[in-house]
């Protein structure tokens, strides 16, 4: 009878550590999922950040090019110009909403990262880990904010480009060629400048992950 109960004991105890074991494996691979999936978010945005960067890039120079010509098809020139920056419009579009799901990723890995620091029963270093995860989500909601304004300060430069293409559509009949090229040029400063300050975003960003 003994030798029973010592065995349903051994079979009860093995079951309850497999349990655990589980139960771990469970917490682990949940909280590198987290991990995992900001980090595919924090990628997705930057590959669009680049496209973005290179098609506003590009169609501004091949629009520049086109009005320094001696003398510019300024129909053909606003026509072409209305098509590309439809199409950076939509990629901005995308950019935007690939922003707000690495704002929604992010939340999610530090609540995750608060969870699993709060679970640690040695208060001195619960309230280490608790500390570093203020500082470190203190730090990445600055470049949040940043990026935030970064962002809308992008939606005022696309304005201005919707505006350009009125301007060169009233120019076909002016012919203010020079007026065009400064406004133009004014419009890509501001744009790769912007960019480049997003950049900062991202590697702010893979910060968190590496």
């Amino acid at each position: 009878m003994k030798s029973k109960n010592l065995l349903t004991i051994l079979i009860l105890g093995i079951l309850i550590v497999g349990s655990f074991s589980n139960c771990k494996r469970s917490v682990t691979k949940k909280a590198l999922t987290y991990g995992d999936n900001l980090k595919d978010a924090i990628e997705n945005f930057e590959n669009t950040r680049q496209d973005f960067a290179k098609e506003v890039t590009e169609s501004v120079d091949n629009t520049s090019e086109d009005l320094s010509e001696e003398n510019p098809d300024l129909p053909k020139v606003a026509t072409d110009w209305e098509s590309q920056w439809n199409s950076i419009q939509r990629r901005f579009k995308t950019l935007e909403e690939e922003f707000s799901d690495v704002g929604t990723k992010s939340e999610e890995y530090f609540t995750q990262l608060e969870e699993l620091s709060s679970g640690i029963t040695d208060e001195k270093i619960k309230s280490s880990e608790l500390r570093k995860n203020k500082e470190l989500k203190e730090k990445w909601t600055e470049a949040y904010i940043e990026a935030t304004e970064n962002i809308q300060k992008i939606r005022d430069v696309l304005r201005e480009g919707n505006d350009f293409h009125r301007v060169l559509v009233a120019s076909s009949i002016r012919q203010k060629i020079a007026e065009n090229i400064i406004e133009l040029q004014s419009i890509s400063a501001r744009a790769k400048t912007l960019m480049t300050e997003l950049e900062q975003f991202t590697i702010e960003g893979k910060k968190l992950i590496s």
